[in-house]
């Protein structure tokens, strides 16, 4: 079964310029979600689009992560593990939208996994 890209997220050292550039760039409408520093363009039915997060990076850097949706993180995660992957950001819950955490591969691409679940809290 292939697991798909179902989001992204831009990690910003200056959000709200990158969210001023995207809005102004490619017609991006940009509002807050669930914390006020976590920005989301949704798609809007666009078609193969998927909605974008922007958020502060945490160490500075610029990157770009694509989010993959899983069924369950507990399983992927050994998966990930078993195959020289390593997880970063341990599982953390998003109200209402799920559980998430960002594991390396082999060779160091950082990834964001999701597993979505609309009673997290």
């Amino acid at each position: 079964m292939t697991l798909a890209v179902t989001y992204t997220e831009i990690h910003s050292p200056a959000p709200e310029l990158t969210s001023r550039f995207m809005s102004q760039a490619f017609g991006w409408n940009i509002e807050p979600f669930a914390v006020p520093e976590y920005l989301v363009a949704d798609a809007g039915g666009t078609a193969g689009g998927v909605d974008t997060g922007i958020l502060p990076s945490q160490d500075g850097q610029a990157r770009s992560v694509c989010v993959i949706r899983v069924p369950r993180l507990e399983p992927v995660l050994t998966d990930v593990t078993a195959l020289g992957g390593q997880v970063v950001v341990p599982p953390f819950t998003i109200a209402g939208v799920g559980r998430g955490c960002y594991v390396l591969d082999p060779a160091g691409v950082l990834l964001g996994l999701h597993e979505y679940d609309a009673d997290a809290r």
